[in-house]
């Protein structure tokens, strides 16, 4: 019961340290504040699972950004099944992705432009491959390196 507690507290410390770039990951990721919500949870729950693994020396982010990744593509896997079987339409609410910092006095004029150039970027990166939006996003908003992001995706550095 002693080691149970001792990795609980451990994820608690990564969740304090960690936990904004992880919700963040997931808001990017979901496109939709609920099913951010949830997968930034069952992330967190996984690493309990898996605390075991997780080398505190070596880039527990990486890890858990990874985790999250995982638990998102798997997600999409089984709700593009689920369409295939069922021809369901699924329903997204992208709208409500909040994805400007809050407290900035601007006048509405830099508002609007702001928001103009931050949505042509995010469309620009929509219309990248799945695998390649989330390279971007490791990279600029996460500021992972190359090496670091190789190793979440499992792939060749570069």
């Amino acid at each position: 019961m002693e080691e149970f507690r001792l990795e609980v507290t451990e994820v608690s410390n990564m969740v304090s340290s960690y936990g904004k770039d992880i919700y963040n990951f997931c808001r990017q990721l979901t496109r939709n504040k609920a099913e951010a919500d949830e997968l930034y949870q069952d992330t967190f729950l996984k690493a309990i699972e898996l605390c075991h693994k997780i080398d505190k020396e070596n880039n527990p982010k990486s890890f858990l950004l990874s985790i999250a990744l995982r638990l998102w593509k798997n997600r999409r896997r089984k709700i593009a099944w689920r369409n295939r079987i069922a021809a369901m339409e699924s329903y997204r609410d992208e709208s409500d992705y909040e994805s400007y910092p809050m407290g900035l006095a601007r006048s509405p004029e830099e508002e609007l432009l702001e928001k103009e150039k931050t949505e042509l970027v995010v469309q620009s990166v929509k219309s990248l491959r799945k695998e390649y939006q989330s390279v971007v996003y490791l990279y600029y908003a996460a500021e992972m390196s190359l090496k670091e992001i190789g190793i979440i995706l499992h792939l060749p550095e570069g």
